[in-house]
């Protein structure tokens, strides 16, 4: 290799820094005739003002009219399940069997690349600027589909770099995965005894997609919300945990009763049941009762004869 194409891998290294991605090269960009800045661009030898003469004038690759060239990059992650909203930060490659994702690019120009998961992404150097369809395809080891139909995303790609996160939903997989639930629970945000009022014993109830889930917890307290149980404290060293949950939306009512049965506490919380046993532990937190709510009766007031 010429003195000048090692000084232009040593300043591209310089400006991509490092990670894990698969990069894919993109063809088509067309060669060009170069307007030489310094005595001769394209000579081979580094003169005058030149930053770099890797001895052609291909405009493709990183010494482009004798200065450094870092091309754009435009970055597709991919991701699976993801409901921040329901509390839920999505699955993994192993949560869903997902061995390999083939990404699938069409638009300006087209290409595919069929990436190891858990790369998380794939990236293209160079990509001629416009609107993508980027199809994602997550595959068995098998190379059988995981999914109904390739999931679909838009890319606009640019001359900078640029980076789209493809989030796989939940309705796109053709298999009906369950998951292990783990919960903890504050009452005011305090643990069952230290809760004011002190809650003593629970009830709960959990639907998956609107059906009632028939499973048990950890302690086996049915979740069809009339199995009272002892209450829970969230300051125990392994949370509460529903083994084999049906994958998806959920619904998870909590109720806390008091010494005398009384319900003290009592909400209902959107929530999300990931594909596998490696799932987050959600926190459900209750309000306290309305101070309002919790004060006696106004006493009546005097006659106004007595």
């Amino acid at each position: 290799m010429r003195r000048a194409a090692v000084a232009v891998a040593a300043a591209v290294a310089a400006v991509a820094g490092s990670g894990s991605w698969v990069t894919v090269p993109v063809a088509g960009v067309a060669a060009v005739g170069l307007t030489g800045c310094g005595p001769s661009c394209g000579n081979g030898e580094v003169e005058g003002d030149e930053q770099c003469d890797d001895g052609n004038d291909d405009q493709s690759d990183e010494c482009r009219g004798c200065r450094y060239f870092a091309p754009p990059r435009t970055t597709i992650k991919w991701s699976f399940n993801d409901r921040p909203d329901l509390g839920f930060s999505g699955d993994g490659c192993l949560d869903v069997g997902a061995a390999k994702v083939l990404v699938e690019l069409s638009g300006p120009t087209s290409t595919s690349t069929e990436s190891e998961c858990g790369t998380k992404q794939v990236v293209y150097d160079d990509l001629p600027p416009g609107t993508y369809t980027v199809a994602l395809t997550p595959k068995a080891s098998t190379g059988a589909s995981l999914v109904t139909e390739p999931y679909l995303a838009e890319v606009i790609a640019t001359t900078s770099d640029v980076t789209v996160e493809v989030v796989v939903p939940h309705t796109a997989w053709t298999t009906a995965y369950t998951g292990t639930f783990f919960f903890r629970v504050t009452w005011g945000g305090e643990a069952c005894a230290a809760a004011s009022p002190p809650v003593v014993s629970q009830l709960l109830t959990m639907t998956v997609g609107g059906d009632p889930v028939t499973q048990l917890t950890d302690s086996g307290q049915a979740l069809d919300g009339t199995d009272e149980g002892p209450c829970r404290p969230s300051t125990d060293q392994f949370p509460q945990s529903i083994l084999a949950v049906p994958f998806g939306p959920a619904s998870m009512t909590i109720e806390g009763r008091d010494a005398g049965g009384t319900t003290v506490f009592l909400e209902t919380f959107p929530t999300f049941v990931g594909a596998g046993i490696s799932n987050p532990t959600r926190t459900f937190a209750i309000a306290g009762p309305d101070p309002v709510d919790a004060m006696p009766p106004d006493a009546p007031l005097p006659d106004a004869g007595s």
